[in-house]
């Protein structure tokens, strides 16, 4: 996801041309009025990047109207940012922190302190262990598995990490609405940074549908629609699911998940995801 700073407290007025914004801002979107966030220095206006051809969605939240997250799907891999062949003894010092394997010391080659073991040999890593169910930091204990072949990069948010995202941007989201010189407010709609756009729908009942996407993929606000609507036909339909509550815990709510992934895969495709699609 993205790196790039956000700043929702200085606000400006907007760009003298709608289709232009300033390098290095961040643009917030409240009821479809536009609001401009300094990130700090100069910059010069530049237009938008159309959509053009297959983009990213990289992940999508679904909170309730009491802000607790019932649903979230991560749709992209990490982006490895370093990947280097050791051999025994391991010439950095790793860690295990929040059931994450981390590089404490020993900062070399693009291996940053702070960035965690994403796969051993191709193989990926989840938390502590290897998807074939090997103990990380006891596989790279034992010589005889060297030489071997180490990716690192930024770690995956943990499940409780995600939990606590989501309340802290319904808080943002009732903070946006209250805030807002127009009566009626939508709340946030779409906050924008240099490597991600997260969007958001908010339903009559409350419920959120948040997207966080590339900044060219077009077509989010249909896709939101669309997630709403196979939340209607999934979940709510489905007489096994309890209202507000997870998804995903759910008896035969895998329909859900597996239209919900069809939806993604159609938009990024397409570049856009129109209505009727």
């Amino acid at each position: 996801m993205g790196e790039g700073p956000i700043n929702m407290l200085c606000t400006v007025p907007s760009p003298p041309q709608p289709q232009y914004r300033r390098m290095g801002w961040s643009r917030i979107t409240c009821s479809g009025l536009p609001r401009w966030s300094n990130q700090g220095g100069r910059g010069t206006w530049k237009p938008e990047t159309a959509s053009n051809g297959a983009m990213a969605i990289f992940s999508v939240y679904v909170v309730n109207k009491a802000g607790g997250l019932i649903y979230q799907l991560d749709n992209y891999a990490p982006r490895a940012e370093a990947e280097k062949t050791f051999s025994y003894p391991l010439d950095l010092l790793l860690k295990l922190h929040d059931e994450r394997v981390l590089v404490a010391f020993g900062q070399r080659d693009g291996i940053r302190v702070g960035h965690a073991v994403l796969s051993i040999n191709g193989v990926d890593v989840n938390g502590k262990y290897t998807a074939d169910g090997k103990e990380v930091l006891e596989y790279l204990g034992n010589p005889a598995n060297y030489p071997v072949s180490i990716r690192f990069g930024r770690p995956r948010l943990t499940s409780n990490e995600k939990l606590m995202l989501a309340s802290m941007f319904h808080s943002l989201f009732a903070i946006g609405s209250q805030l807002s010189p127009e009566l009626g407010s939508s709340g946030i709609e779409m906050l924008e940074t240099d490597t991600f756009k997260l969007h958001c729908f908010q339903t009559l009942t409350g419920i959120k549908f948040v997207v966080l996407a590339d900044p060219r993929q077009g077509g989010i606000d249909s896709l939101l629609r669309k997630i709403y609507e196979i939340y209607s036909d999934f979940a709510l339909k489905n007489p096994f699911y309890s209202l507000e509550m997870p998804i995903r815990v759910q008896p035969r709510c895998e329909l859900f998940d597996q239209n919900l992934k069809l939806a993604l895969e159609v938009a990024e495709k397409a570049g856009t995801f129109g209505p009727g699609s």
